[in-house]
């Protein structure tokens, strides 16, 4: 195996194949100049030739892009309206977790946060006052219940001892008084029918007669009023005192119901209010918290190491500007300040032409080299492949190229920053132990591909069979063997031998 084949092997893959690239087109400049001396055509042989081995090349895919940051954070502006910039870091400042980035003018927001705290304070001194008249209408409210309360049962005692004790009372009472008229008017009917006799016999006088007389007629009236009351009471004055004092416990009852009705009410609506204001002191307070809150966000302070970059310079502010951030800018809700991207953590976000993107996989190893260091090599690996294609825009509309990002390891001191261009060669695959020549080696005639080995000061047109390819070597399934030289381009005038016409 020689020794270039070796060379690949190791994987040094970007570097060997730009050295035999330049190897290559030497070879092909000393040809062209010494292509009209006669003595300068060995030499041309000799460097334009390559010889059949096999061997192990790689095989790359070449990408460019530019550096961005794995992990960056975006400050914005969270204060209502616009504000004006006191203070502000320069650009391209490294920053540690902490630092301070940007002053705003807080004034307005400490008028804000004044007037705020006013309005607390007589939100505070309702809520008392709701307090306290929620506690009166409680009171009021026990009071006016204990009353009607009180009311319901004096009206119950009330019937009960009507019932029990009044009727009672006044039914004997009458009853009692029928009776003793009764027996008295018996006794005075008795006395004059005995004094008839007795007149008529002239044992007592007409007057004494006429007395007796006076007497059972008294005695029958007051029967008849003794009876007559009874008549009346059981009649009418027990059913009149009966609905009386039924009515009075209904009306304690009715006047009970609507006190409570009343009382509720109230104490539901001085509840309402007591309410109403405590959620208008939680307005208050926390139209306070975020005033408090905008007062923290007059100073921006970086959350993660980082590097300091204008949100002018990415485009993200709100308003076309001309010109960067600086003290006097004025700033909108939202508008983004500062960006910090962590410069310890970068990625390569490189483009893939739409034919080869689908060798590229995650995983698989790249080189990264920078514009910005051309001599510096950097390890990588591919972390994520686009899903969508993108378009080359209108100054190439044909081009259709993939994204891809790249790890970048090994930084060591390099002073990455974002958005510095760089160049990728992503390895796809490797091939083994297999033949293969430089690609400037292969010619095409037709549909047949070819290559002219060395024959003395001739040079025989062979087909070929092609496997796999890189951008620099191309592998040979058929047609060459092991030893054999080929030419790395055209082969001068009169030197081809003529190619067999197939059978």
């Amino acid at each position: 195996m020689t020794q270039r084949t070796i060379y690949h092997r190791r994987g040094l893959s970007t570097i060997g194949l730009v050295v035999v690239g330049g190897v290559v087109v030497v070879a092909v400049a000393a040809a062209m100049i010494g292509g009209s001396g006669g003595g300068g055509d060995e030499i041309q042989i000799e460097t334009d030739l390559f010889e059949v081995q096999a061997g192990t090349f790689t095989i790359t895919i070449p990408a460019s892009g530019e550096l961005v940051a794995r992990e960056q954070v975006e400050l914005r502006s969270s204060l209502d309206g616009t504000a004006t910039i006191m203070e502000i870091i320069d650009e391209g400042t490294p920053v540690e977790a902490g630092s301070i980035l940007v002053r705003l003018d807080d004034k307005d927001v400490i008028e804000r946060i004044e007037a705020a705290e006013e309005a607390i304070v007589s939100a505070q001194n309702k809520v008392e006052t709701r307090t306290a008249d929620l506690a009166i209408e409680q009171k009021s409210r026990e009071s006016s219940l204990a009353r009607a309360v009180v009311s319901v049962d004096q009206s119950k005692l009330a019937l009960l001892a009507w019932q029990e004790g009044d009727d009672v009372s006044k039914r004997n009472q009458l009853a009692l008084a029928v009776r003793t008229t009764e027996k008295d008017y018996k006794r005075l009917e008795e006395k004059y029918h005995k004094s008839l006799e007795l007149r008529s016999r002239d044992f007592i006088s007409q007057n004494d007669l006429e007395q007796d007389e006076i007497d059972m007629i008294r005695a029958e009236a007051n029967l008849s009023k003794a009876r007559l009351d009874k008549d009346v009471y059981e009649k009418y004055t027990f059913e009149k005192d009966k609905q009386r004092k039924e009515s009075d416990l209904k009306q304690a009852q009715d006047e009970l119901i609507r006190v409570e009705t009343r009382t509720t009410a109230s104490v539901r609506s001085a509840q309402s209010n007591l309410e109403a204001a405590k959620s208008n002191l939680d307005s208050k307070n926390e139209r306070l918290v975020k005033y408090q809150e905008q007062l923290e966000s007059c100073t921006v302070i970086a959350p993660a190491p980082g590097m300091v970059v204008y949100g002018t310079t990415l485009g993200g502010s709100r308003w076309d500007r001309n010109e960067p951030f600086r003290v006097g800018s004025k700033i909108s809700r939202n508008e983004l300040l500062i960006v910090l991207p962590n410069t310890e953590h970068m990625l390569a976000d490189v483009k893939v032409n739409e034919a080869l993107s689908g060798n590229v996989k995650n995983e698989q190893i790249a080189t990264i080299r920078m514009d910005a260091f051309p001599e510096q090599i950097l390890n990588g690996q591919v972390v994520s492949v686009g899903v969508l294609a993108e378009g080359g825009g209108w100054r190439d509309p044909n081009r259709r190229e993939y994204s891809v990002s790249l790890s970048v390891d090994n930084i060591g001191n390099l002073a990455l920053k974002p958005s510095m261009r760089c160049k990728a060669d992503i390895l796809v695959g490797e091939v083994e132990n297999v033949l293969y020549v430089p690609v400037q080696a292969v010619h095409r005639l037709g549909r047949t591909t070819m290559v002219y080995i060395a024959q003395g000061s001739m040079y025989q047109p062979t087909p070929v069979t092609l496997g796999q390819a890189s951008d620099l070597f191309v592998e040979i399934t058929d047609g060459l063997a092991t030893g054999e030289r080929v030419l790395l381009r055209d082969p001068p005038p009169g030197t081809a031998i003529e190619l067999a016409s197939p059978e």
